[in-house]
């Protein structure tokens, strides 16, 4: 982890207040997708602690890397406001991502919410990927031009302007459903808490692996404060405790390890 300086070299501004924020590196080329960052503009920071973010993209040479998000809150405004050439502090790589599949496992279904489509990005440049991306409607329905073309997207609206009519495990269980999309693989998922925990329970009771990027606030990002716990079933690498801090033990998690 290291904690730099970067220029802004663009901000992209979406519909529904979201953006991606790209930034000059040099970063690491070996970030890998579910890890973020911390995130404070260089100047005129408006709060006190910094904002995670997963790392959206980066370079092939880590000339460049960008963060998707959505401005809600002052720090997030702050950073949706930067300008080109302004300077943002990043501290990262930070935490744990999505593990690659086991061999003959099939490929993990990916399941994002809003903003919850910021890891998934890395992961589809890896491979040919079905996503699965919810939003309230169609504004919240962002970046996916970002994704290369070997990625399939299937959209879920809660008021049906885009896609499919209902929520995205509602979308999930009709592919699954129709066959459309592999009832056997892994789900990898990323979203609102409520979101997550619908989709990590459909999956307990399915018997499939489940793994969630949890949108859990942080304080510090790497482990010191242990404002990110997070409850969940006690076991070795948790030290055997019923907490764990999401920065350094996440954010991505075995469904079933948590606690919801």
């Amino acid at each position: 982890m290291q904690t730099r300086l970067h220029k802004v070299l663009r901000v992209e501004g979406l519909t529904g207040a979201s953006y991606v924020l790209w930034l000059e590196g040099p970063f690491s080329a070996e970030i890998a997708p579910g890890q973020f960052a911390m995130l404070r503009t260089g100047s005129d920071w408006p709060v006190l602690l910094p904002r995670p973010f997963s790392y959206f993209d980066v370079s092939a040479a880590g000339t460049a890397a960008s963060f998707f998000g959505k401005a809600i809150g002052p720090g997030t405004r702050a950073l949706a406001a930067v300008r080109v050439g302004d300077e943002v502090s990043v501290s990262g790589p930070l935490g744990g991502g999505f593990p690659a599949p086991a061999d003959g496992e099939p490929e993990p279904v990916c399941i994002a919410g809003g903003v919850g489509l910021a890891p998934f990005l890395l992961w589809t440049k890896q491979r040919a990927t079905t996503v699965l991306y919810g939003g309230a409607n169609r504004e919240a329905i962002v970046a996916m031009e970002s994704f290369p073309g070997q990625t399939t997207f299937h959209v879920a609206t809660d008021d049906g302007s885009l896609g499919f009519h209902g929520n995205v495990l509602e979308l999930y269980r009709s592919l699954v459903a129709a066959g459309e999309v592999d009832q056997r693989a892994p789900v990898y998922c990323c979203g609102p808490d409520p979101m997550m925990e619908a989709v990590a329970a459909d999956c307990a009771e399915r018997g499939v692996a489940c793994r969630v990027s949890l949108e859990t606030y942080m304080a510090c990002g790497y482990g010191v404060c242990n404002g990110c716990s997070v409850a969940v079933e006690p076991a070795e690498r948790f030290g055997g405790k019923p907490w764990a801090r999401c920065c350094i033990h996440g954010p991505v998690f075995d469904a079933a390890e948590l606690k919801w």
